[in-house]
């Protein structure tokens, strides 16, 4: 089998096991190809110590191009833990010691969230020297594997700009894979002025253009014209099924209900994820409790104003998430309002929706009317959705998902064709793959 892919050099920032959205697609779209027809490139600081214990390795060869000669099974031994610049030579390597187990990287990530200089102070150095060094390993791997194909993931700049290049040095074709637009997303000031740069430069030299759904093609092919987005496969995000279908039960909801968000929370979630806290104190009368499970800290989630006594933040293994999920009474799904970056809003799939779909439980879209998840989840018919910011109109869409079963019940069945006509992971497996094919 492995004579019929050519060999795969995959950059990405954040790799399996890092659990969330992005990198759990990976898994699961790589998972079976033959061991040593791929390799990935990416970082070892990345991969917070909560994931490497608890998240899905995939079997290929891992380079870390941020401490060179590093395994799997030493990254799995140390208690490392996530700093965002992700690298590991001179005086950043002392940085990252200095504040690897203290409060202080809550309070530089907070305080770059709220001031954009902190942010290009603190971002913009890490990610040029990030760049360069991965640029250089790949560059080597790419001679050392006899690399014919490069995927590069989207991220925050790094592995899309140093695809770019390993493929000018080394004339090896490339795939770009966008899980969310680069261009317009929330990046430090030299990471906007260097996506306005090499967006339209990398659409123009990529093999193929992957994203995740119609919204983001069309987007595309507004920005750049029909030649680009002739170029766009669409490779749903996308679960297995299998996991997900023994564990499926009726619902029938009952008190202290539970509210149920699996992921991290980032900008694009937080206003969201306020107003829900807003309308779960305001429904007095009921019983809720919000369920949280991510790499995040509950300290993280208090700074950024999420506390509550019903609030509960657990951190589990992805190969929980089908019972933790399929035992939840709402399944909770945010976008917000008022970003930055209002075009990552409304092209954005959100990975966990795929595992939501099939869950059998009912979903709780609040987004923008605007975005494309919104429009989905209308167009659908698989989901409530409360798409305009009004707290009240919220807490009326819990109530209802908590009261009205024949309601609920056909959100559900709407929601598992969704998936089967979209999601199912055999499928876009196969579309990917495809790809990658001599």
């Amino acid at each position: 089998m492995t004579g019929l892919y050519r060999k795969t050099l995959l950059i990405s920032s954040y790799a399996p096991p890092t659990m969330a959205g992005a990198p759990q697609i990976m898994y699961r779209l790589l998972r079976d190809l033959p061991i040593d027809s791929y390799s990935i490139l990416t970082s070892f600081y990345n991969i917070d110590s909560t994931s490497a214990k608890l998240g899905s390795w995939l079997p290929c060869d891992y380079m870390f191009y941020d401490r060179p000669g590093a395994t799997k099974t030493i990254h799995q031994q140390e208690t490392s833990v996530n700093t965002r610049t992700g690298l590991a030579t001179g005086w950043l390597t002392k940085l990252s010691v200095t504040i690897v187990n203290s409060n202080i990287t809550t309070r530089l990530k907070l305080a770059a969230k709220k001031n954009k200089w902190v942010k290009a102070i603190l971002g913009d150095p890490a990610t040029i020297t990030q760049i360069l060094m991965l640029t250089k390993v790949g560059k080597q791997a790419v001679c050392s594997h006899k690399i014919e194909l490069l995927v590069g993931f989207s991220d925050y700049g790094p592995a899309l700009i140093s695809t770019y290049h390993i493929h000018r040095a080394t004339k090896v074709p490339f795939i770009v894979y966008f899980f969310d637009i680069y261009q317009g997303n929330l990046l430090p000031t030299l990471g906007q002025w260097v996506a306005q740069f090499y967006e339209k430069r990398l659409c123009t030299a990529a093999e193929k253009i992957i994203v995740n759904n119609e919204g983001t093609k069309e987007f595309y092919r507004q920005r750049y014209g029909d030649k680009i987005a002739e170029k766009i496969e669409i490779i749903y995000n996308a679960a297995d099924p299998n996991t997900y279908l023994p564990l499926l039960t009726p619902y029938q909801p009952k008190s202290p209900y539970t509210i149920l968000f699996t992921g991290n929370v980032y900008w694009a979630q937080l206003g969201s994820m306020r107003n829900l806290i807003k309308a779960i104190d305001q429904l007095t009368d009921l019983e809720i409790e919000l369920h949280i499970y991510a790499t995040q800290s509950r300290d993280y989630l208090k700074a950024v104003g999420l506390d509550r006594p019903y609030l509960h933040v657990a951190a589990a293994p992805n190969t929980e998430m089908p019972r933790i999920q399929s035992r939840a009474n709402i399944l909770f799904l945010p976008l917000s309002w008022h970003t930055d970056s209002p075009d990552i809003i409304n092209t954005a799939t959100p990975g966990k929706m795929t595992e939501y779909l099939i869950s059998g439980r009912p979903i709780l879209v609040h987004a923008p009317t605007t975005s494309h998840l919104a429009h989905y989840a209308k167009e659908n018919d698989f989901a409530a959705v409360v798409d305009q910011e009004d707290v009240y109109q919220l807490q009326l869409a819990i109530r209802r998902l908590l009261t009205d079963l024949p309601y609920v019940h056909n959100l559900i069945k709407k929601a598992q064709a969704t998936f089967f006509a979209n999601h199912d992971m055999q499928k876009n497996i196969v579309n990917f793959q495809s790809l990658l094919m001599k």
